[in-house]
């Protein structure tokens, strides 16, 4: 084992089975050209696995997820959170596990395609940028409350292009705020965008059997 990887497994993976080549040249004390060079070769002999450019992850170690490469992708906050169907699904709301894991942000960027999933990045205004909390289970990151998550998809739902137009079926927690959505609704600034997301809100609530 090179020195390098002794790093890594000694001193990086305790911490997080992620992690960036500007920290592997700082903790081994090399150049980071040097470090990039080590790492690309023990990505040839399946040690680790390349992210994009400069980040790294063991997909192998238990607490490695798709999930924990997010608070990665941003080099500045606020960064972004898990949400969309990926945090309904997390949050065990629908079944259905989305092919690209849903990433909400405060800027425009573009959709990222690695070795260990896809990441869609989805803009929002920065008023309505709030509502995670830290999540353990499947690596460490911040993820969409359930009722954030849900704004959120019917928020991008009911926006130009519509996405998440088509909601799978939906398990509502007993402990579902109905309050929290109302609260995130009246937040959106665009009065057209702020009506069709509660309409949206007020049908899916009468499907499900909540009281708004």
């Amino acid at each position: 084992m090179n020195h390098v990887a002794r790093v890594i497994w000694n001193e990086l993976l305790p911490h997080s089975p992620v992690f960036t080549t500007a920290v592997v040249a700082e903790r081994a004390g090399i150049a980071r050209s040097n470090a990039s060079r080590d790492l690309a070769e023990l990505a040839r002999g399946h040690m680790v696995t390349r992210i994009r450019r400069g980040l790294w992850a063991v997909p192998n170690h238990p607490d490695f997820s798709p999930y924990a490469v997010v608070p990665n992708l941003f080099a500045e906050q606020p960064g972004g959170y898990v949400s969309l169907l990926s945090a309904l699904n997390l949050h065990g709301m629908i079944d259905q596990i989305p092919r690209a894991v849903h990433v909400v942000t405060t800027a425009q960027r573009p959709a990222l395609k690695s070795a260990v999933a896809a990441y869609e990045f989805y803009r929002i205004q920065a008023d309505l940028f709030g509502g995670f909390k830290l999540y353990r289970r499947t690596g460490t990151f911040d993820i969409a409350t359930p009722e954030k998550a849900l704004f959120d998809t019917l928020y991008f739902s009911s926006r130009k292009g519509r996405r998440f137009s088509s909601l799978p079926e939906l398990d509502v927690p007993a402990d579902f705020s109905a309050c929290e959505m109302k609260r995130w609704v009246a937040l959106i600034d665009h009065p057209p965008l702020r009506i069709a997301v509660q309409e949206r809100w007020w049908q899916l609530a009468e499907g499900v059997g909540l009281v708004v």
